[in-house]
Order: C-alpha cells, then sequence, then structure tokens
C-alpha cells in the first residue's frame, strides 16, 4: 500500500487498466531519466537509489594490474 500512496494521481486515477500501464511507464521511465541525469551529473549519491533496478559503478579509469 505504501507504493500506491506514493503513485502520482494522474496514475491512480487512470480510467482503466491499459491507460493506467501506460501512464505508469511513462512516470517511471521520466523518474529513471531524472535518476539517471542526476547520477551522470554527480547530484546524487549511487547509495541514495533504491529499488531492484541499481546501477553497477563504472569501473573504467580502474585497470587491473597482471
Amino acid at each position: 500500500m505504501k507504493y500506491w500512496h506514493r503513485l502520482p494521481r494522474e496514475v491512480v486515477n487512470a480510467p482503466s487498466l491499459e491507460t493506467f500501464k501506460v501512464t505508469l511507464d511513462r512516470v517511471l521511465s521520466k523518474l529513471v531519466e531524472l535518476k539517471m541525469a542526476l547520477l551522470i551529473a554527480g547530484g546524487l549519491d549511487q547509495m541514495t537509489l533504491e529499488g531492484p533496478f541499481q546501477p553497477k559503478p563504472f569501473n573504467d579509469s580502474v585497470v587491473s594490474e597482471v
């Protein structure tokens, strides 16, 4: 229930299941884009991301020695 109460009103008030799915997908996509933009810009600590879809850290600058 706590997640339902966090959804935007436009998602909760969707008139049909199909509209609910489309609106939820749109809202979640915008949220992911925002969080990724903040992460890339350095304005969001990686540890503040929650949920099962956390990005993995980039280690391009780390070279393992042989």
